[in-house]
């Protein structure tokens, strides 16, 4: 009776399925499979020695998941060196996340729901297993396993080296040069369209922000916690639903009014894009009146045809850094800014205005929430347009461009 009882109250997940079930040919017309689905054989079998199988419980997972490998808590407990704080390495919106160490010498982040978070908590883990097991992309974490031990609840992801983007681009120890910016916005933008348009299901993550963005040892940026992540309607424009996510990072439709789609995810993105551009919060009380708000002195400067003074006054002395590059990018950003959900452009758009020659990208028109007199006018007279039925941007004038020499090292002395 006990054995049974410690069966049923310790059920772990993990990516591993058994290969003999798995449909290549389903899972390839899906978009599902990738080449981080593969597993070498040693890997496989180290991972098996670190692990037991057991067949997903229906009352702890209301849901059709194949039979998935098993993490012991005693695991990951002995990984983590007991949860020590040495080994934290942050708290995400449900957890506090430590580095662990399994016996094979794998590194891993080891994410442990606070008990405080009651039923909601462990609903949000359930939502993220889901999410996370169901989609494959270089730019998303991507989930060893997880585990249900009594009132614990862990998940295991694989180890980013270089942590999370918020430790860079809010410390003074590490400086990245323009090309590693860029790379991670490009990378971020890229994660976000398969999240939204090339997945075989719509998600928005709805907490797009600095601490979520994963970076490997090459400064590859992969989207993390899916905690609050939703599956999303084909056939709906938005959901109404209840808030959450991080102010600051927050569309003006879904804080005020609940409206939910992927048009959220796409405010967040154009506030990341000034925090990696300028390295500082968006929101920071300590800085003169005008300059408290990032997209509100962002978009002061770029009025004033100063946007380089936007930039991380590091980058400034490098001489790789080029002013059309650096505009295509904040002009990317004040795209995403629009007050109006139908004015931001989706995410596919803004890979190819990132990709393209910083002459093909617009300008953008001014945010219309900057302007507070005038944002009930805006919001009726916008109601109605969108970014598909908008006239192609013109080229943002430039009156000099500034010359490309030798590319810096990704990571400067600071």
């Amino acid at each position: 009776m006990a054995n049974s009882r410690q069966k049923s109250n310790s059920i772990c997940y993990s990516l591993i399925t058994n290969p003999r079930r798995i449909q290549w040919k389903d899972s390839l017309n899906n978009g599902v499979f990738s080449s981080s689905m593969i597993c070498n054989a040693a890997g496989i079998k180290s991972f098996i020695s670190e692990s037991k199988r057991h067949a997903a419980s229906t009352d702890f997972f209301s849901g059709d998941l194949r039979t998935i490998f098993y993490f012991d808590f005693k695991t990951l407990k002995r990984a983590t060196k007991n949860f020590h704080p040495d080994n934290l390495l942050g708290k995400g919106g449900f957890g506090p996340v430590y580095k662990g160490k399994l016996k094979d010498g794998r590194m891993v982040a080891v994410k442990r729901l606070s008990h405080d978070k009651s039923q909601q908590g462990e609903s949000e883990f359930l939502a993220e297993v889901r999410l996370i097991t169901s989609i494959q992309h270089k730019n998303l974490v991507r989930l060893l396993g997880c585990c249900s031990d009594g009132s614990q609840r862990l998940l295991v992801y694989e180890f980013m080296k270089n942590g999370s983007l918020d430790h860079i681009i809010y410390g003074k120890k590490v400086c990245l040069n323009w090309e590693t910016r860029f790379q991670i916005i490009l990378g971020v933008a890229r994660g976000l369209q398969y999240l939204h348009e090339d997945s075989h299901l719509r998600i928005v993550h709805r907490d797009i922000k600095a601490s979520n963005i994963l970076l490997d040892d090459k400064f590859h940026p992969r989207i993390g916690d899916f905690g609050l992540a939703r599956f999303f309607p084909e056939d709906e424009a938005y959901l109404s639903t209840t808030f959450a996510g991080t102010l600051g990072y927050t569309a003006p439709e879904y804080a005020i009014r609940g409206e939910l789609s992927e048009k959220a995810d796409i405010y967040s993105f154009g506030v990341l894009v000034l925090e990696i551009v300028s390295c500082r919060k968006n929101t920071d009380l300590t800085l003169p009146s005008e300059m408290q708000y990032l997209p509100e002195y962002a978009w002061k400067l770029y009025e004033r045809s100063r946007v380089l003074d936007l930039v991380d006054p590091r980058l400034k002395q490098l001489r790789s850094l080029v002013e059309k590059d650096v505009v295509r990018v904040v002009n990317v950003a004040f795209f995403c800014l629009q007050l109006h959900p139908n004015l931001r452009p989706p995410m596919s758009e803004i890979v190819t205005m990132l990709t393209c020659t910083p002459e093909m990208v617009g300008t953008p028109s001014r945010p219309a929430f900057f302007d507070r007199s005038q944002h009930k006018k805006n919001s009726e007279k916008l109601s109605s347009v969108s970014w598909d039925t908008m006239p192609d941007p013109f080229p943002s004038p430039l009156e000099s461009e500034s010359t490309s020499s030798t590319q810096a090292h990704t990571q400067l002395p600071c």
